[in-house]
């Protein structure tokens, strides 16, 4: 399955949402289309476990059950989602959604459902550990986690989306990751 669903992240990432056919995943995957239908009732709900699936691999579980202080559990934690967001294969994916977000709403709203709401609660855990500083501990913990990604991500986001020779200095990341930290909570 998991290589069905990397076959369609990459014809989706070709080819875009609304110009993938069904049939050209199942021909790229070398199964019929009666066979992918089988398994998927159509190209949205393929689409949604493609997501779910690269979802998975943002395990916090490792972080959360370290030795290590809650500040570096979250450190690491926004560490490993850069590793896997600034990666090629999800800054086209992420083009993908912006560019046919207005063609097929639909897209948009499960990139919405299965990312950021079922996405975030891996980040949630991580900020709930931590020590806020005092201004902060009657915010909700989500906003405070919203707030925390938008600070560390959100330029590096930005600028992979729209220029094609922007590299993510890795070093100015961490830099910004632990200024984040040191802006948001409390030394334990």
């Amino acid at each position: 399955m998991a290589h069905l669903l990397a076959i369609a992240k990459a014809t989706f990432g070709d080819k875009g949402f609304a110009a993938t056919t069904m049939d050209d995943i199942a021909s790229a995957a070398g199964m019929s289309k009666k066979t992918l239908y089988k398994l998927f009732d159509s190209k949205s709900d393929l689409f949604r476990a493609m997501l779910t699936k690269n979802l998975q691999r943002f395990d916090f579980s490792a972080a959360a059950s370290s030795p290590e202080s809650a500040i570096d559990e979250l450190r690491k934690a926004l560490r490993y989602i850069a590793d896997i967001v600034f990666t090629p294969e999800e800054i086209a994916l992420h083009r993908l959604l912006i560019a046919e977000r207005k063609q097929s709403p639909a897209l948009a709203a499960i990139f919405t459902d299965v990312i950021f709401n079922s996405g975030a609660d891996g980040i949630v855990s991580c900020v709930k550990r931590v020590r806020l500083r005092p201004e902060l501990r009657d915010v909700p913990v989500k906003t405070v986690a919203d707030m925390m990604l938008g600070a560390v991500f959100s330029n590096d986001h930005f600028r992979l989306m729209v220029d094609d020779g922007y590299g993510v200095n890795r070093r100015a990341l961490h830099k910004r990751i632990d200024l984040a930290l040191a802006t948001f909570c409390e030394e334990s």
